[in-house]
């Protein structure tokens, strides 16, 4: 089993997907009606991963005090206990500079306690993931997910085909000059955008597909995504979590832009 948390936006999740074993076959749940991006759709690429129970919440400032009660609530409604858990999938960034900390401090000491690897997922990449197999975009599209990086700017990444790393890796750009961006990368292909700060600017609105798992990333995405690269490794005879890469030790937030805060210098003393 993976318990995998998304706090990197004002959405946060926690959501626990069973792979029966990690380094092996999966059982494949059958895709419920509904919103197709919604996080217990199941989609040939992920299809692997059986989603167990999700939650989310909305708290952009209380992510450090509500993370683990969603942990909890996911864990008590798939009847498991945290012993259970074999991997941590992690929301790594961007985004909130204090949320993508949070859920990076809180699968670092969950994996660390219980001896599990850790796997980092992108926010962006989550919400391109759920993007693609609701249908929102397809092969030959440039799909463009957002999220709102506060003064006056958006995180962006470009994608044109599922399970591939970005054609255009994340990055800050500031809102008016979004769509110019992206433009000059499409070369004639469909745009679609999805992050709910897409509504908010007016030459991408035209643009955007909406969806539970569009608009924010979801800990249901970055834990399918988690369980595809945990079998790669295994795939590749990487075992356990001696693999450097799932070393939740060594688990970083990708911060994208640098945080406004910096170590002070060397001998500065504070004003008084």
């Amino acid at each position: 089993m993976l318990l995998a948390l998304s706090t990197s936006t004002p959405r946060g999740s926690a959501a626990l997907l069973d792979a029966v074993d990690l380094e092996g076959p999966a059982r494949t749940a059958a895709p419920p009606g509904g919103d197709p991006s919604a996080p217990h759709a199941a989609t040939a690429p992920h299809a692997g991963a059986r989603l167990l129970a999700a939650t989310t919440y909305a708290d952009l400032h209380g992510h450090a005090e509500r993370i683990f009660g969603a942990v909890d609530q996911v864990l008590a409604a798939a009847g498991v206990p945290a012993a259970a858990v074999q991997a941590l999938g992690c929301d790594v960034g961007p985004g909130s500079f204090t949320g993508v900390r949070v859920a990076v401090a809180a699968a670092k000491g969950v994996a660390l306690a219980l001896d599990v690897p850790t796997v980092g997922v992108t926010s962006l990449e989550a919400m391109a993931a759920a993007a693609f197999a609701a249908g929102a975009a397809g092969p030959g599209d440039l799909l463009v997910p957002l999220i709102d990086a506060k003064k006056g700017e958006v995180f962006l990444a470009a994608f044109d085909r599922p399970a591939a790393p970005p054609e255009m890796p994340p990055r800050h750009v500031p809102r008016d000059a979004a769509f110019d961006a992206v433009a000059a990368l499409a070369a004639g292909r469909r745009i679609v955008v999805v992050g709910a700060v897409a509504e908010e600017i007016d030459a991408l609105r035209p643009l955007a597909a909406r969806g539970e798992a569009l608009d924010f990333p979801h800990a249901a995405w970055i834990g399918r995504l988690a369980i595809a690269r945990l079998r790669a490794a295994a795939a590749g005879g990487e075992r356990g979590r001696g693999a450097a890469e799932h070393d939740p030790a060594l688990l970083e937030p990708l911060y994208v832009r640098a945080p406004d805060a910096k170590p002070a210098e060397l001998g500065y003393t504070p004003p008084r």
